[in-house]
């Protein structure tokens, strides 16, 4: 088990299906009054247990035009992946997918996205 895996921020809520978490994200940016017409960054976590496989995801999402950052964290390695794009249902869901796999590739976890409201 990933050292990370099942662990929560206090005042985080889970909910147990990914696609249904992305769409209560975006609903909850349109309730703040975010427009889903406008391009809006992202931040996106995928943890990978060893540094190498940290650093290969992150060149491979710098090739594909993402900001990434790397850092340790909690006994494992922390990608942040940052693109500003319109998001769209189906935007969420493909990225969701190919940083899901991607993470997989190297035994990692990717573990979702957040979005500024201004």
């Amino acid at each position: 088990m990933l050292p990370w895996k099942g662990k929560r921020a206090r005042g985080t809520e889970r909910v147990g299906d990914a696609g249904e978490a992305d769409e209560r994200v975006l609903g909850h940016l349109a309730r703040l009054g975010c427009d889903p017409a406008a391009p809006r960054e992202t931040h996106h976590f995928l943890y990978l247990p060893a540094q190498s496989g940290a650093e290969a995801v992150a060149h491979a999402l710098g090739a594909d035009g993402w900001s990434t950052t790397v850092e340790e964290s909690e006994g494992a390695w922390l990608v942040v992946a940052t693109r500003a794009r319109m998001l769209t249902s189906e935007l969420v869901r493909e990225t969701r997918a190919g940083l899901a796999a991607l993470a997989s590739e190297h035994d990692g976890l990717y573990d979702g996205w957040e979005a500024p409201t201004t």
